[in-house]
């Protein structure tokens, strides 16, 4: 059995993006349940999550600083 990589999500962003168009211009209910059944396989999302995704912004958000707090310095050698 082939051990199939995930999906990044930059790559799943692109897909779901052009995907949107497909299922805003579907006809019907059934049409869209069919490209809700394939971005599900190709993306490995369940389709609550792919609703949100395609009616929502698929922009990725970048990381929030709390207030307060003191920007983390991962990687450095805290003790000295």
């Amino acid at each position: 059995m082939l051990h199939e990589e995930r999906m990044a999500i930059d790559e799943r962003c692109k897909y779901l993006h052009k995907m949107r168009f497909r299922y805003w211009q579907a006809c019907c209910r059934k049409d869209r349940s069919k490209l809700l059944d394939e971005m599900e396989a190709v993306t490995e999302l369940h389709r609550k999550s792919l609703l949100r995704l395609i009616n929502g912004e698929l922009e990725r958000k970048g990381a929030v600083q709390k207030e307060g707090q003191p920007p983390s310095r991962k990687g450095e050698n805290m003790i000295q």
